[in-house]
């Protein structure tokens, strides 16, 4: 019948005798039809298929990660942010080649390498008003090849940086190599871990650095109003007793007494008065006359304060007696 067409074939097969399954016959077909269109055919997994599914799927997921990492030392490369801070600089001495020494309690840095007269705390907003003007000593061999020295200031946490001041090289001084009175410019405006960098250069565009170390700059001094402040750092202001103490007032024809008025917060009538006597008068290098008071004061304890003085205050919070 091979050689009958598909129409042919089917009346052939009208014309078989027809016979009719027992339930049992029918029920066996059944089950082999179910069997044969359940049964699938074993398959062969491709392992280095599957592996590399598996490498696409973790590039997918660390690709994110690794564009935050890269844009965030990207950011970091470009506003310079520091990890590590420098070498702690010390007070130390000067010594003339005869043996005497200078400023042991004011000149500041690594010895025989660089250092300056620095003030006895550095604070936030802190700008001298008489003078912004100090001395900056550097040793070292080839130090007559330069002309001029920067000082540039890092803040360790944030990695901001600026040259805060400058000034030209001349002679040894004080058992120095090199010596520069350098004009410092600008105040710290954060608090912490400053690293003082000095880099001395020369009219042919050749610069060296001389050396590195780091100051620590306290926060703000407590403000009396808009022209009075009290020379103590908010962060050393505690319940405790204070002898000669300082209060820098900015003006004209000042009284020979001031008295520095300090209120409870949180219990209005607990006030307390305390004089403090003129010392000294000074003149700013835009005019400015300011006048330099003296005095002892006691705050009782911690809390929510009102500092003021000649009728100007300002809020202040004073911290826990420190150990």
């Amino acid at each position: 019948m091979s050689h009958l067409s598909d129409k042919g074939l089917l009346e052939v097969l009208a014309d078989f005798p027809k016979h009719e399954l027992t339930t049992i016959q029918r029920t066996e077909m059944l089950k082999t039809i179910s069997d044969a269109g359940v049964r699938k055919p074993k398959r062969h997994f491709p392992l280095q298929r599957i592996a590399a599914l598996a490498a696409v799927f973790i590039l997918i997921l660390i690709a994110p990660i690794l564009y935050l990492t890269n844009k965030m030392e990207d950011k970091n490369q470009r506003t310079g942010t520091v990890i590590k801070q420098a070498q702690e600089g010390n007070y130390f001495a000067l010594v003339d080649k005869d043996g005497t020494p200078h400023y042991a309690d004011s000149n500041f840095g690594i010895p025989n390498k660089v250092s300056l007269l620095a003030p006895k705390e550095w604070v936030v907003w802190d700008n001298p008003r008489s003078s912004r003007i100090t001395q900056v000593f550097l040793w070292g061999k080839d130090l007559k090849s330069y002309q001029y020295l920067n000082v540039e200031a890092t803040h360790v946490e944030t990695g901001i940086s600026t040259t805060i001041g400058g000034g030209q090289l001349s002679g040894g001084l004080y058992g120095s190599d090199a010596h520069a009175s350098v004009d410092l410019r600008i105040f710290f405006d954060k608090r912490g871990k400053w690293n003082l960098e000095f880099i001395v250069g020369n009219t042919s565009g050749k610069q060296k650095k001389i050396g590195k170390f780091t100051i620590n700059v306290k926060d703000h001094y407590v403000l009396l109003g808009g022209n009075a402040t009290l020379l103590i750092s908010q962060e050393d202001l505690y319940a405790k007793s204070y002898q000669d103490a300082y209060i820098e007032v900015v003006g004209e024809n000042l009284p020979e007494e001031i008295e520095l008025e300090i209120i409870n917060e949180d219990e209005p009538t607990d006030i307390s008065k305390f004089t403090f006597r003129h010392q000294t008068d000074s003149t700013s290098e835009d005019g400015r006359k300011t006048s330099m008071y003296k005095g002892d004061f006691r705050i009782e304890k911690s809390g929510k304060y009102s500092f003021g003085v000649m009728g100007d205050s300002n809020f202040v919070r004073v911290g826990k007696p420190s150990d």
